[in-house]
């Protein structure tokens, strides 16, 4: 039977803050890929981030948001106007 080589990749834990959502705070997660062989693979989970301009008392400033809570944030930029403002008859 031939020997069959593995590939042995370094693996380096990644920072949370720097990769991780500005509002909750949701950040990498370490994990392992495991195989039927109970061979483990190291993977990296990672948030889906997106910039996000908003406005703070203010001040313009760019967020990371993970999707969930951009979501919560445009949801809560769309507040319904005061019935005394859209009916001016």
């Amino acid at each position: 039977m031939a020997h069959m080589a593995f590939l042995v990749v370094e693996y380096v834990p990644m920072e949370k803050k720097r990769y991780a959502c500005d509002f909750c705070g949701k950040g990498v997660q370490n994990s392992n890929l495991v195989s039927f062989s109970k061979n483990r693979v190291h993977k990296v989970r990672r948030p889906n981030l997106h910039a996000h301009k908003m406005k703070i008392e203010g001040e313009a400033v760019h967020l990371k948001l993970c999707t969930s809570c951009k979501r919560t944030v445009r949801a809560s930029e769309k507040v319904v106007k005061p019935a005394a403002a859209v009916s001016a008859h």
